[in-house]
């Protein structure tokens, strides 16, 4: 039995790990030349045992030319990654169709990718291409504006051996509307090394999104080229500047190169600096007409924007938690925090807000944005969290776009957890209650015996009402001593639980606590409102209630969305309650 189970475990693991298997396939550029080269990725993940190459698709439009295989292993989990050259064979739009792998007895399939090939340069006047020449070349003007431009610079560069040049797809971008900066070196000589300085910017965020390599022949000349892709955003309305890259190369081979050592050749010459040109971008302010309240900066084209909570069904009390999430164009990140809608009858905490980038979408870098948001239901009942709403602006048709969310129906069912409390207010008459035992016993009828010497002594009239007066008196100093002792030490208490507290609800409890001990205050059954009221009647300072409020307020918030900051979030709020507690033990009557 033992035997079977274990074989079964195996198959069981095998076919897990099978499933988990993912086939992902891109290209580096999405628009090519006939003269360029594009790369085609294949990357597999979650397989195990012998290598099994993917089955590439009829490549009409191509020439596959070089093969590049690259394996990495951690924990039995394979990862590989399939890199094909290949070679444009004419001018026109083209697909490169599934990319299968068949793994585990399962076949995977990728997603058809688009591209489109230009022709290599506009064509030229027969009068003029017999002496034509290198700076006469220009690129197809059906290519897009960024390879176009850096074609072009390129054609007017082709008398050097080394140069760099930059372009951009937008020079008057709206704020936060995202556009590429594409930075390429070109060579036609070999060189040994190469340090690369990224440019500066002023006014505008920049990211890494791509690298490619490829292809160009200029005057006859076939140049490779290194390119490096960023994504921008303008910050603020007015000028933006791109200062230039560079490039430090040395000419030649590896000074250890078997052909030097042979010829006694020269390695290595003097070092030398390639400089792309400084950019300057102009960036718009969105228009403030027809402006909704759910813009939070948002630029571009492709958004999509969903919800959900988890779990639907819950008791009073308990958290519910709401995410929504927005996807589109890689600039979510400098965009505004969503507001969420208010809702009769919960407490919302909202959270820190997570960004992130997608897979590209035909080129274009792709990113998300999350907001978290928890809500506590008072009380039972079917609630409808209603839509959500969210704007971002369209540039190309300069309009305003909402997205709306589906509404989400909670079911809310009374609580089942008891109260450490008991109201005794309510218990009169309450089912469930028994007398358990008494305490009163009924004496007999009898006669009174003969008084004696002591309560001859009480019948003293006055001496009785002195020793009784006395008494009293002790009883009230030993009382209000043990109070104030007991005041005392609750506030000592507190202040070395909060010095000591390693979490957030650890500071929580030492203030309930202190306000139980000190104020009896009860804050497990009392709401804000009521704990701040029975604050002022006890003498507390308008502004020391404020400072209690927002503390509580930041405890009631840590219970239910928590910050994530651990030990750091923890001294913060048992600092400012050492503060707070101090300032009530110095007004509280």
């Amino acid at each position: 039995m033992k035997k079977t189970f274990l074989i079964l475990s195996f198959l069981c693991a095998g076919v897990w790990a099978a499933a988990q298997a993912t086939v992902t396939a891109s290209v580096d550029k999405n628009a090519l030349t006939l003269d360029d080269e594009l790369t085609l990725t294949v990357r597999v993940s979650g397989v195990s045992g012998n290598m099994v190459m993917p089955q590439l698709p009829s490549l009409p439009a191509f020439n596959v030319y070089s093969r590049e295989v690259e394996q990495n292993t951690v924990n039995d989990s394979t990862t590989l990654e399939f890199r094909y050259i290949m070679l444009p064979r004419f001018a026109g739009p083209a697909t490169i169709g599934p990319i299968t792998f068949t793994h585990g007895g399962k076949t995977y399939k990728t997603a058809p990718i688009s591209v489109r090939i230009y022709r290599t340069a506009q064509s030229l006047p027969a009068a003029q291409k017999a002496n034509r020449t290198r700076t006469a070349e220009r690129a197809d003007p059906s290519l897009p504006p960024l390879e176009a431009s850096l074609a072009n610079q390129a054609y007017a560069r082709g008398n050097e051996n080394y140069f760099l040049v930059a372009a951009v797809s937008n020079k008057t971008p709206y704020v936060n509307e995202p556009f590429t900066l594409a930075v390429r070196f070109y060579y036609s000589q070999p060189f040994y090394e190469a340090p690369y300085q990224k440019p500066s910017v002023t006014n505008l965020f920049m990211h890494s999104a791509s690298t490619a390599q490829g292809t160009q022949a200029i005057g006859g000349t076939l140049y490779r080229y290194e390119e490096q892709r960023y994504q921008l955003a303008a910050a603020a309305p007015g000028a933006g500047l791109i200062g230039p890259a560079s490039v430090r190369y040395q000419t030649g081979s590896s000074p250890l190169s078997a052909f030097d050592r042979l010829f006694g050749g020269a390695a290595v010459s003097e070092e030398r600096t390639a400089e792309s040109a400084p950019i300057t971008i102009h960036a718009q302010a969105v228009p403030t007409d027809g402006r909704p309240a759910s813009f939070y900066g948002a630029v571009g084209q492709g958004y999509t924007l969903t919800a959900a909570a988890e779990p639907a069904a819950v008791e009073a009390g308990e958290a519910v938690n709401v995410t929504v999430t927005v996807k589109g164009p890689d600039n979510l990140k400098s965009t505004g925090d969503l507001m969420f809608p208010s809702l009769a009858g919960f407490k919302i905490y909202p959270a820190a807000p997570e960004s992130g980038s997608l897979p590209s979408a035909n080129g274009q870098p792709r990113g998300y944005k999350t907001f978290k948001t928890v809500l506590v239901p008072a009380a039972s009942g079917v609630y409808m969290v209603p839509a959500v709403k969210w704007s971002y602006f369209d540039p190309k048709t300069k309009q305003y776009v909402t997205l709306n969310t589906n509404p989400i129906q909670l079911t809310v069912t009374p609580s089942t957890k008891t109260e450490s409390g008991f109201n005794f207010a309510e218990a009169s008459g309450a089912p469930g209650l028994q007398t358990l035992g008494s305490d009163v016993r009924y004496l007999k009828t009898t006669y009174a015996p003969e008084p004696g010497a002591l309560a001859k002594l009480a019948a003293w009239k006055n001496l009785n009402a002195l020793f009784l007066g006395l008494l009293a008196a002790g009883a009230l100093f030993a009382s209000v001593g043990r109070k104030s002792l007991a005041q005392k030490r609750a506030y000592a208490a507190a202040k070395n639980a909060l010095r000591k507290a390693p979490s957030e609800e650890a500071v929580a409890d030492a203030v309930s606590g202190y306000l139980q001990e000190k104020l009896k205050i009860s804050t497990g059954s009392l709401p804000l409102k009521s704990i701040l009221a029975a604050l002022k009647e006890r003498g507390v300072k308008p502004s020391t209630a404020e400072a209690f409020s927002l503390l509580w307020q930041r405890l009631d918030a840590a219970r239910f969305a928590p910050s994530g900051h651990g030990a750091h979030s923890a001294t913060n709020l048992s600092t400012q309650a050492q503060d707070v507690l101090k300032l009530l033990e110095e007004e509280c009557k």
